[in-house]
């Protein structure tokens, strides 16, 4: 995929719209619009801040590396919007799950 596809699926997958998403990323929708119809490509630094507020690295951002699946990306989200103590938990029983090697039907 190129830069534009992927920048367009991570967006599509945020459900965001863009003029809601750009000022989030220090851009003008009429920029990130551009980014996504492979009209402008982003400057590093760009690059950068796409990267952190998707949570993807700029590696997978240029198409160098596989994407995280839909499951790891909605762990993530969760994760982050979780209390410090419910982190804490949820890895505890990561931890478990690992420790333990309970199998867990598909």
């Amino acid at each position: 995929m190129e830069f534009n596809e992927l920048l367009r699926y991570l967006i599509d997958c945020e459900e965001i719209k863009i003029k809601d998403l750009a000022p989030k990323l220090c851009l003008s929708a009429s920029t990130l619009s551009n980014y996504t119809q492979g009209i402008r490509e982003p400057d590093y630094d760009t690059l950068r801040r796409i990267a952190d507020y998707f949570g993807v690295s700029i590696d997978y951002l240029l198409g160098h590396k596989s994407p995280v699946t839909d499951d790891e990306r909605q762990l993530l989200a969760l994760f982050r919007s979780f209390t410090p103590s419910q982190r804490r938990l949820l890895l505890e029983q990561a931890e478990l799950l690992t420790h333990y090697k309970i199998k867990l039907d598909d």
